[in-house]
């Protein structure tokens, strides 16, 4: 089956030789096959024009393509709430596990000003929302940090003895 009207200026998918359309060595068929469609993959997640076979590699940091979810993940995704998803400025997102912040700051400069504004901000929303949810978890796990002005119940007996009067 050829594939007719498309050529390397318009799709970067196939050459014409001598009337017949042959696919271009250096493309996987993969992205000729998107690429003829009009639907190429790399357009659907952020940062995907960095990404050779669904995967980006920046300073030796290892992002995943998640062409469903329209996101470049970075670890384990097994377990959502481990995971932090962070909306970026064109559209998609970053999903980062806690465990790998790390790296990420590593693959920084891959982002744009506006996303690293995004993505620090996020950490630091995170962070600190683990840390109140650690103290709420230490709280209800240890009795004596229980004092009466935890809760909403007034208590009685020190009402003002003239204000019967």
């Amino acid at each position: 089956m050829a594939v007719l009207g498309i050529d390397v200026s318009a799709r970067g998918g196939f050459l014409r030789e001598s009337g017949r359309t042959t696919p271009k060595k250096d493309a996987s068929f993969r992205n000729i096959l998107d690429n003829s469609m009009g639907t190429n993959r790399s357009d659907k997640v952020p940062y995907g024009y960095l990404a050779k076979d669904g995967v980006i590699t920046y300073n030796g940091v290892t992002f995943v393509c998640d062409y469903e979810k329209n996101a470049i993940c970075l670890g384990d995704m097994s377990n959502p709430k481990q995971v932090l998803t962070v909306p970026l400025s064109g559209g998609g997102s970053l999903m980062v596990n806690r465990s790998n912040i790390g790296q990420l700051s590593k693959a920084i400069g891959m982002f744009s000003p506006e996303d690293v504004n995004r993505i620090l901000r996020a950490i630091a929303l995170d962070a600190k929302c683990q840390q109140e949810l650690h103290e709420i978890d230490e709280m209800e796990g240890n009795p004596d940090n229980f004092t009466p002005e935890d809760t909403d119940t007034e208590t009685t007996g020190t009402e003002d003895p003239e204000e019967e009067k």
